[in-house]
Order: C-alpha cells, then structure tokens, then sequence
C-alpha cells in the first residue's frame, strides 16, 4: 500500500480519486475497506499533515495521535522475528511427522551427530522437562516434541540444533527414525463415531467440550411457525496466511545469580508464552515471573494464529539444554502444515418464522474438527451457541456444539473464533425464508434486526451499541438501486417491456444439500 501510494503521488502530484483507487487496486488486504487509505493518499497530495500532538486526559476523542509503531514500519527500523538474535546463535531445525497419525522410534542419534560435525545436538521428548502445553489451564494435551506418538502430520518430532548451514543440509532420510504408520480419523463425523479408537484417552467420544444454549421451546414454536428453511452446511480449514512465518531466538543467561531465560518470537500473546514457557520447563514463577523473560518482537501479520504457542517451548527447551543461544525460522510450508488454522465446521440448522416474516425459533447443531489438540477449541464450542442467531432476535432457540478430536491440524484462533461459520448457516437460511414468504431479503433482516431493550438469545438485555438496524437502513438506496439495474437487465436480455416481479414460493418445507 505504501509503495504503490508513493507511486501514483510520484507520477500524480495532485491525483484525483479515481487514479489512487486504480494505483490501489492491485494491492489486496485482508484489514480494511479501503476507505482510509485513499483518504490518507489524497490528504498527503492536498495539504501537510496536521501537527500530531498528545492531547490532554479526557480529550482523546476525536484528536490526532501518532502511531507509536509507525516510523518504525515507514523506515524499516521495525524488529520482526527473523530480524535479530544473539552473536553465536545456534540454528533449530524441526523434523516433523510426515503421518496424520503413527507410532516412531528415535534410533541413535549419537551415530548422526557423529556422521554430521556441525550438528550440535539432536533434542527429543526425553530433553522436555514437562512435555505438555496449552493456551488454557486444561487440558494441557499438547506435547513440545511428540513421545512416540503423533498424532497430526507436521507434528514436532525432534528438533537438530547446530550451524545452520550443517543442520539444514542433514537428509531427512538419514534422521533415525522408524514410523509406523496408524489409520487416522479424518472427520469429525468418524471421530465420533469411532468405537475405541481415541485421539486422547481423557476424551471419551473423541469429544474435547461441548457447549449449549436452550431457550423456549423449540418443538412447540416450529410446529406453529408458518415457514421453515433447514440446511446442512460444512466449511474446511482456512490459513491464516500472515505474511511472516513463526521466528524467534532464546538465550539463556544468569542475572544477580539466577538463571533466567529470554525469548524473543512474533507473538500476540506474550503472558501467556511466558507461562507456558515456564511450564515446560518447570520454573516457578509465583514469585519471580521474571524468571522467563518475553520479548515480543513486530507481528508481520496474525489474524488469531499467533495467539497459540508455536515456536517458543521448541527454541526455550533447546536453549535451556545446551546453555547457548538459539534462532529459528519456519519456512512457509512448515508454518502452513504445524500451526493452527480456522475450525472446520458441519453445522445443521432449522430456521422457522410466521407469515410477517417474523424470526420464531432456530435449532443449531455444530460439530467443531478442532484437530489433534485442544488450541482454542473451547472458546469456539463455548462462544458459538451465543451468537448463533446474529444480530437478530429469535425468541426460541436451541444451539449445541462438540469441539471434536481428529488426526488433523490444530483448529485455533481466527478472527471472529468461528462466528463466521455460523453466521454463513444463519444468514443463508434467512434468504430461503426471505423468498418463501415473498419479502425483500434486506427487509427481511430490518424486521428482524436486535434493538436496544431486546433479549438475545442467552436472555442479555443491550441497551446501547446496536446498530444493525442502523446499518440496514443506510444499505436501502444502494440495494434497491442494485435490485433495480439487475430487473432491468434481465427484463432487457429477455426481451419484455417491463421487468419480471422475482418468483415467490410459498411451500413449508425447503431442504438443500450443499
């Protein structure tokens, strides 16, 4: 965005709208609608840039403040994972299960330090003073280094410590390691399904959590509700595709006679690194939390997914091994297949509503595939059943949800934590029944649309900050004009004088497989 605004300003000096929107329009982001940075492109051609001041307490609002990162990322100063380390770091490298599930036994790794001089040492389960990590205080399921088992393919194995170029050029062929290879549970369906056949021995049916939400009662209001659209929708893995893979360095240094360890990694969650970190390596922080020290450095991108703990127990517990500082960089493919990626979801859902277009009931069945490892695979069984109905109110609900073990990436954090799966179920039943009972879909959403004094589904009162109606309302002109130009269209490209009224079907029962 910067360099292609400095262009169209190079060869613009006074631009008009319409050449910054088609200098931009090749650059693509995932964080923004656009709007702020044309703005910003045509304030810099028309005029300097107001004086950037701090304002006094209670004035913020609405007053001009400097981005505490900003210079940084404009000059390039800024320090990203791969930026920095120690003098005489050492190089990590991690093998990693090429099975979705299997057994393996570790061979003699003395005979490959041996056979490669520059390999400092190979670190296994056995080096990982407790070798179970977690976001949240249970389950604490997930190993640093897999302890004969793994359980997805680009599980961490084992980690080669030593020069870089040396540890990178080791073949994975002669690694010493035998697989045997387990059959695997794919979906959340046969997890739940499989008789015996457990992910995790705590987890009776394969099930991490679930969650649940009841209010009414459901058979009663849909055996009453004129209109009725049910559906099955399943959505897959989605990659957070930040623009810098996981990085970082520990060292392991002694302050005032204590041994203290730091770590430096792109992290959106510092605390929590520091505890787990200390966890694996049984530290006690109760009184000196200092003990583990976590430098965050500039986040190239994280949209949820460096919430979750990564690199940091792998370079903590080789650093703290070896008494030396180790670096690290994952490579795009090994960021892609061992870290943690959006839920996928296979939701069914029933949506009911009178002849007034009125919502009246909703029954909400989601099973989460939260893969080999818990992640943040409760907040997403948890946190959906609260949202399901949107930002509409729907008297009688019932919404359940598994967050369910499989032999598959970790399902974690991602922006809106699997909000968007359901509101793809919720919005897209509310068009079936738009059509079904002959009312315009936007109305459809202004009749039913949350404002203030109204319970949600869990029975919350919001008194202030709703303003879906608000955001209908300012839609109308533009979806009307758009309905408009599309009936022209079509009347046009069938020939008839005048635009087809859209075809209305009144039947109490659509089911559609997708």
């Amino acid at each position: 965005m910067l360099m292609a605004g400095m262009d169209v300003l190079r060869r613009h000096p006074d631009p008009t709208e319409q050449q910054v929107l088609d200098s931009l329009g090749g650059v693509l982001c995932r964080c923004t609608g656009y709007r702020k940075i044309v703005e910003a492109v045509l304030s810099v051609a028309g005029e300097a840039p107001a004086a950037e001041v701090t304002p006094a307490a209670g004035n913020a609002v609405g007053a001009r403040l400097r981005r505490l990162d900003a210079h940084g990322k404009l000059t390039g100063a800024e320090r990203y994972g791969a930026d920095s380390y120690p003098a005489g770091s050492l190089w990590l490298r991690t093998v990693r299960s090429p099975y979705q599930s299997a057994r393996f036994v570790i061979g003699d790794v003395e005979a490959l330090k041996r056979k490669n001089p520059g390999l400092v040492d190979v670190v296994t389960a056995a080096d990982v003073p407790e070798n179970s990590f977690s976001v949240f205080a249970m389950p604490k399921d997930q190993p640093v280094l897999a302890d004969g088992h793994a359980r997805f393919r680009g599980e961490a194995v084992l980690c080669l410590v030593g020069e870089a170029e040396a540890v990178q050029a080791i073949p994975e062929s002669d690694i010493p390691i035998v697989w045997e290879p387990l059959p695997a549970l794919e979906t959340s369906e046969a997890a739940l399904t499989a008789i015996g056949d457990l992910i995790h021995d705590f987890a009776p049916e394969n099930v991490l959590c679930r969650g649940r939400v009841v209010n009414g009662e459901i058979a009663k209001d849909f055996s009453a509700s004129g209109f009725e659209a049910q559906d099955e929708y399943r959505t897959r893995f989605i990659e957070h595709a930040y623009i810098e893979p996981e990085a970082g360095y520990a060292e392991v240094f002694d302050e005032g006679g204590a041994k203290r360890i730091r770590l430096f990694a792109c992290t959106q969650t510092p605390y929590m690194d520091r505890d787990e970190v200390a966890r694996v390596l049984k530290l006690k922080l109760k009184l000196k939390p200092e003990q583990v020290h976590i430098l965050p450095s500039a986040i190239g991108g994280g949209f949820g997914g460096k919430l979750d703990v990564s690199i940091q127990p792998l370079l903590a517990v080789a650093a703290w091994k070896l008494g030396r500082p180790v670096r690290a960089i994952y490579t795009r493919p090994e960021s892609m297949i061992s870290t943690a990626k959006r839920h996928p979801a296979r939701i069914r859902a029933r949506l009911a509503c009178d002849a007034r277009g009125r919502l009246t009931a909703m029954d909400f069945h989601c099973d989460f595939n939260t893969g080999a490892y818990a992640s943040w695979g409760s907040t997403m069984a948890s946190r959906v059943p609260v949202h399901a109905t949107g930002p509409y109110l729907v008297p009688h609900l019932r919404a359940l949800t598994r967050a369910v073990y499989t032999n598959n990436s970790i399902g974690g954090a991602f922006r809106g934590f699997s909000i968007p799966q359901a509101c793809i179920v919720s919005e897209a039943l509310m068009d079936e029944l738009a059509e079904k009972t002959c009312i315009d879909k936007l109305e459809f959403r202004r009749r039913n649309a949350l404002v203030a004094g109204q319970p949600t589904a869990t029975g919350q009162i919001l008194s202030a900050s709703i303003g879906i109606k608000a955001c209908i309302e300012a839609l109308e002109p533009a979806w009307k004009a758009a309905n408009a130009s599309t009936a022209a269209f079509n009347a046009a490209a069938s020939g008839a004088g005048k635009p087809h009224a859209p075809r209305c079907r009144r039947r109490l029962h659509v089911v559609r497989h997708r």
